[in-house]
């Protein structure tokens, strides 16, 4: 079975040479990283894209925006794929996520999910017709934000035919599901995977909300190094024919971000799954 390849998302100093960064990151091993937007901050993106060619890196994704009933103009986000040969726009948060942490005061109603899955799969329907797809990414909050009885997730997988998913395993995980369980659920519809680990019994809070919840995060580690079933869910990626296993770590832990960031990978590789 072919061996999957390390990418990334995040890890991405604000300050300094980003394409130095970048270099660097190659020598340690990836091949890739998601966020395909970044070649737009400065400069001619077809220049910029050559440039990370040339280093042995290339972007896998756009990102777009579903928040306040907006939903992205598809003919601009083709603009953008085409731009930089990318073939997927992910969405990084939606009605239940906003909710969760802290941009809503109230969770989503039945029928706003609804009006959002619409959205969503309206988008990804035109986008399938120019071979690019359309990936929700999760966080916990799309199983742990109940509508109906029901996770989000699963209403939202139901109701929509052309989405695709990003699953976040260690979102998932820390929202109570397993994330092995939910890649083979999804099959075919499994855009990208998010390798993600957290301590275990451990957790931290954000700022509160603005009806006054206590927004508790997990402490985030580099993949390999947590809760996570990290053989299982690359053993499931590769079954699935998923190309890049994506490391991101929303927070620092004990190491910095190229540590972390190295230390992911090598414990990857070490399953003898990731090249």
């Amino acid at each position: 079975m072919k061996k999957m390849k390390a990418a990334f998302i995040g890890f991405l100093p604000e300050a300094g040479d980003v394409y130095q960064t970048l270099e660097d990151y190659a020598k340690i091993g990836y091949r890739a990283f998601e966020g395909g937007d970044l070649l737009f901050e400065k400069g001619d993106p077809a220049e910029n894209l050559k440039r990370v060619e040339a280093i042995g890196m290339k972007p896998l994704a756009v990102s777009c925006n579903f928040l306040q009933d907006q939903a992205p103009d598809p003919k601009e986000i083709l603009r953008k794929v085409k731009k930089i040969g990318v073939s997927m726009a992910v969405c990084y948060c939606g009605r239940a996520g906003a909710y969760r942490f802290g941009g809503t005061d109230r969770q989503p109603t039945y029928d706003e999910l609804m009006k959002e899955c619409e959205a969503m799969d309206s988008v990804a329907k035109e986008l399938e017709k120019e071979g690019v797809s359309l990936a929700f990414h999760n966080h916990d909050a799309e199983f742990s934000v109940m509508v109906r009885g029901a996770p989000a997730h699963y209403l939202m997988a139901a109701n929509t035919q052309y989405l695709k998913f990003e699953l976040d395993t260690g979102w998932a995980d820390f929202g109570g599901y397993d994330p092995v369980s939910i890649m083979k659920e999804l099959g075919d519809r499994l855009a990208m995977v998010h390798i993600k680990d957290y301590v275990p019994a451990v957790t931290t809070e954000r700022p509160q909300a603005p009806d006054g919840r206590h927004i508790v995060v997990p402490v985030f580690t580099s993949p390999g190094t947590g809760t996570l079933d990290l053989q299982g869910c690359l053993e499931t990626a590769q079954a699935l024919e998923i190309e890049y296993a994506t490391v991101e770590q929303d927070t620092l832990n004990n190491l910095s971000w190229r540590q972390a960031l190295q230390a992911g990978y090598l414990n990857m590789r070490e399953t003898g799954i990731v090249e």
